[in-house]
C-alpha cells in the first residue's frame, strides 16, 4: 500500500483526491495535513515515497517547505506531486527547483491527470525506492517503461530518471535540465510525429492558433488504431555514462533529410527545434533505417556531490550465471544482498515461492536481521550481480544513516505484506 500525505488546508481538494484513488481503484491511503509546520513535521519524522503539495493554498507556505527538503538529503528522495493554477508557471518561478518533483498538475484537470499519475508511480515504484538508497549502493540499474500517446505520461518517467540520477551524484541541477528536456522532446516527438503522424506544418498551424497540443493528440487519438500506439523507453545506468532508446510504432521519417536550424530560425520557429538541440547536449544520437527508434548516451559528470556520500560503493558485487545458487536453506546468514540486476528464484523445500528482482532491493534480509540460518534457497534466474554487505558494514551505515533502520523496517513489511497476500491470509 502507498502512503499519500495531502499537504492542502483546502478539505474539498483532499476529499477529490480521496475520491480519485477510490475510484481509480489504486491501493492507496492519504492524510491530510492542512498546516506548513505539521506537514513539516510529518516529512521529517516519516520520509515518505511521495506526497502531495497544494501550490495553490494560500494556507500553505509551500517555500518554506520545500526549504525544508531541500535541507535535508533524505528528504530529497521524496517525490512530489504538485497541484496547482499553471504548471508553467510554477515551473518558471523556480520555486520546484532543486527537488523530486515527479509532476506539476493543473488544479482544473486533476480529476483526468491525478490518476494518471498515481497508476504511473504504483507500477514503478522502485524508482522511488531506489532513489533513497541507489547513491549508498553504486549499482547498475537498467529498465524499460511502455508509454501512452499522452505528453503527461513523457514528463512522469522523464522526471522519474532525472531526479534518481541527481540523487546518485551522477549529474547535477544544470544536467538535470538539460536531460529532461532531450528526454521529453524526443518522448514527444515520438508521440507527436511518430505515432499520431502529425506532421509540421500542422501542428504550426494548430500552435499559431493558440491550441493546447494536448487537445490534437486526442483527437488523433480518437482513431483506435492510433490510440493503441505505443512509445517504448529503454535504459541502462552505468558509472560514467547512461544509455536510452526511444521507439514508436509509427511509420518512421527521413531523419537524413533533417537539417540544422539556423539561429534565427531557432529565435522565430514555434518548435523543431528539439532535435538539434537534443543533438548538442547527448552523444552518439542515432536513429534505425525506418526513423522510428532513436538511441544516445548522456555523460555523468564527476564529483558531483548533490547528497550525501555514498556509504557502500566499495563494496564487493558478485556476479552470477543462470542456474548459480547465491545460498542455500540451512546455512548460516552471515550477509545481505543488494539486487544490482538480474531475477532471482526463491525456493523452500525445493518448491518455488516468489520471484526477487532490483526492485524488491534486497535478499536474506530477514534471516540476516534475525541471525537465524537461511530459510530458503535462492538461486539466480538470469544473469545477475548482487552487492554484497556483512552486518558490520551494514551497522556501521546505520550508524552513519540512522534512517536506514526506518527504511529497511518498511521494506520488511511490504515484503511480508506481499506475501500474505498471496497465501491468502490477512496481518492486521
Amino acid at each position: 500500500m502507498l502512503f499519500i500525505p495531502v499537504i492542502t488546508s483546502d478539505r474539498g481538494c483532499f476529499e477529490n483526491i480521496v475520491a480519485l484513488l477510490q475510484q481509480n481503484g489504486e491501493n492507496c491511503e492519504t492524510l491530510q495535513l492542512a498546516e506548513t509546520g505539521e506537514a513539516e513535521e510529518f516529512l521529517r519524522i516519516e520520509m515518505p515515497e511521495l506526497a502531495v503539495i497544494d501550490f495553490a493554498d494560500p494556507g500553505i507556505d509551500s517555500a518554506r517547505l520545500l526549504a525544508a527538503v531541500r535541507g535535508d538529503s533524505w528528504l530529497l528522495s521524496t517525490g512530489l506531486i504538485g497541484l496547482c493554477d499553471s504548471p508553467v508557471k510554477l515551473r518558471e518561478s523556480g520555486i520546484v527547483k532543486g527537488v523530486n518533483t515527479v509532476a506539476l498538475l493543473d488544479k482544473g484537470r486533476i480529476s483526468r491527470q491525478f490518476p494518471q499519475v498515481i497508476n504511473i508511480i504504483c507500477n514503478n515504484r522502485h524508482m522511488l525506492f531506489h532513489r533513497v538508497i541507489g547513491n549508498d549502493f553504486g549499482a547498475e540499474i537498467s529498465s524499460s517503461f511502455e508509454l501512452r500517446n499522452d505528453p503527461l505520461e513523457a514528463g512522469v518517467f522523464t522526471n522519474l530518471i532525472c531526479n534518481y540520477l541527481f540523487n546518485m551524484n551522477c549529474i547535477d541541477g544544470g544536467l538535470r535540465e538539460q536531460l529532461n528536456f532531450v528526454l521529453v522532446e524526443l518522448l514527444i516527438n515520438a508521440i507527436e510525429h511518430g505515432n499520431c503522424g502529425i506532421s509540421y506544418e500542422e501542428k504550426t498551424a494548430w500552435l499559431e492558433k493558440n491550441n493546447d497540443i494536448c487537445e490534437l493528440i486526442d483527437r488523433k487519438c480518437e482513431n483506435p488504431e492510433i490510440a493503441a500506439r505505443k512509445v517504448f523507453l529503454q535504459y541502462a545506468i552505468e558509472p560514467a555514462v547512461s544509455c536510452f532508446t526511444i521507439a514508436d510504432e509509427g511509420a518512421g521519417f527521413d531523419w537524413r533529410a533533417l537539417k540544422t536550424p539556423s539561429i534565427d530560425e531557432q529565435v522565430l520557429s514555434l518548435h523543431g527545434r528539439g532535435v538539434a538541440l537534443s543533438r548538442e547536449m547527448t552523444s552518439n544520437l542515432t536513429y534505425n533505417d525506418r526513423g522510428n527508434q532513436v538511441s544516445f548516451e548522456f555523460n555523468h559528470k564527476s564529483g558531483v556531490s548533490n547528497v550525501s556520500p555514498a556509504l557502500f560503493q566499495d563494496l564487493e558485487t558478485v556476479e552470477f550465471k543462470p542456474g548459480e545458487t547465491v545460498f542455500n536453506e540451512g546455512e548460516p546468514s552471515n550477509y545481505l544482498y543488494y539486487i544490482a540486476t538480474g531475477s532471482f528464484e526463491v525456493l523452500v523445500q525445493g518448491e518455488r515461492v516468489s520471484t526477487l528482482r532490483p526492485e524488491d532491493i534486497f535478499l536474506g534480509e530477514m534471516s540476516f536481521l534475525l541471525s537465524n540460518r537461511r530459510s530458503a534457497t535462492v538461486r539466480a534466474v538470469t544473469a545477475a550481480k548482487l552487492i554484497r554487505v556483512s552486518k558490520k558494514e551494514f551497522v556501521e551505515g546505520i550508524k552513519e544513516k540512522p534512517h536506514y533502520a526506518l527504511f529497511l523496517s518498511r521494506l520488511l513489511a511490504r515484503r511480508i505484506e506481499r506475501l500474505n497476500q498471496r497465501i491468502g491470509t490477512h496481518k492486521t
